[in-house]
């Protein structure tokens, strides 16, 4: 069997796959394909360890320079976070997955959210991950844009009307982000995107559960009827969204941890 080494590094098919057509194969390839599948399988296995030595040995370095001890870890997240990142081979995304694996051994508790993050993160295509970081990127700086401005505006008013001290959040963490909408033709024109590409990529994110769409509700109450005795009222109501989506505080919490 000449190279067949470098064949199978080429491979990318896991061992599980093989064995559902096992008959079949046995037949094409005859005796030695129980030696080939074995060959698959173990170029997998060392791929997948050498991906987990890069992400975690990013992981720990980055503790190390915070000066944070590993905590241990729930094994209902440290099992997918070994057995999913082991999968990723994009150097960006490994980088997230280092990020996010120095989050949760430093001693994070949130055993849901970490779950969530770990099963988002193994769906994330690199493209995705491009995009959702910039569109955050874009969402910081608007936000900060937006809360100066406002505090701006309250500390002009204070004068007139000191109750209004009140109304700005101290820091920026607590400023409502939900004021801070993207629309996907603006979009596809300031980033130079297809629209149907963008919004197909825009419906993968929302579905992951890190965007969703910014619905707007219109009520409009008539009279039922021209009679003045007849006080009925029909109330009807409208609810769609024009394109416009907004982050969830999971996408915005997933962002930063991902990046930091």
């Amino acid at each position: 069997m000449p190279n067949i080494e470098k064949i199978i590094e080429n491979l990318n098919i896991p061992k599980q796959i093989l064995d559902k057509s096992e008959s079949l194969l046995k037949t094409l390839f005859g005796p030695s394909f129980e030696e080939f599948g074995g060959i698959i399988g173990d170029q997998v296995k060392l791929r997948r360890f050498n991906n987990q030595i890069r992400i975690f040995s990013k992981a720990q370095a980055k503790l190390l320079e915070h000066k944070i001890d590993p905590q241990k870890v729930s094994l209902k997240v440290l099992v997918p976070l070994i057995e999913l990142s082991s999968l990723e081979e994009e150097e960006g995304l490994q980088e997230k997955w280092a990020n996010l694996s120095a989050h949760i051994i430093g001693g994070n508790k949130e055993i849901i959210f970490q779950q969530n993050c770990i099963s988002i993160l193994n769906k994330l295509s690199s493209e995705e991950a491009k995009l959702l970081d910039e569109l955050h990127k874009q969402f910081n700086n608007s936000r900060l844009e937006r809360y100066r401005k406002d505090q701006n505006d309250i500390e002009q008013a204070q004068n007139l009307f000191p109750e209004l001290k009140h109304l700005l959040p101290k820091s920026l963490d607590n400023y409502a982000f939900e004021k801070i909408s993207f629309n996907i033709s603006h979009l596809s024109k300031s980033m130079s995107i297809n629209i149907r590409e963008l919004e197909f990529n825009i419906s993968n994110l929302i579905s992951l559960g890190l965007l969703k769409w910014q619905t707007n509700v219109d009520v409009e109450a008539t009279k039922s009827s021209e009679d003045p005795e007849n006080n009925e009222i029909d109330v009807d109501v409208q609810v769609f969204n024009n394109n416009t989506f907004i982050f969830t505080s999971i996408g915005d919490r997933f962002v930063k941890i991902c990046k930091e």
